[in-house]
């Protein structure tokens, strides 16, 4: 992490100050850190539903964990994996069009 020993001082207007505090609130930052990232043009994406994707994409891991414990006991041959094929790509989709809708620009 880089040393951050220098300061930069700005004045701004109040309203100036609320705009920038809501966003780096919906951006879930610090207001510091939230102005240098903005002012290096380095994209901010906020996932607000993170925790049900990655609960939908475990359920998938241990559905496709069981499907591979059966093929090695010889209890099943085929697998047929159009079904999860179809949830990835609905959760592949939904976190795209979370990271399209979240994504935070400055007012």
């Amino acid at each position: 992490m880089a040393d951050k020993t220098k300061r930069i001082d700005i004045r701004v207007s109040e309203k100036e100050l609320l705009q920038i505090d809501r966003q780096a609130e919906k951006a879930k930052m610090s207001r510091s850190k939230y102005l240098v990232t903005v002012a290096l043009n380095k994209q901010i994406i906020v996932i607000e539903d993170g925790k049900e994707i990655a609960r939908q994409l475990s359920k998938i891991g241990g559905n496709i964990n069981g499907l591979k414990i059966l093929a090695h006991q010889g209890k099943i041959n085929i697998v047929y994996l159009d079904k999860f094929a179809e949830e990835v790509t609905a959760l592949w989709r939904l976190l795209s069009s979370l990271i399209n809708q979240t994504e935070i620009t400055p007012d």
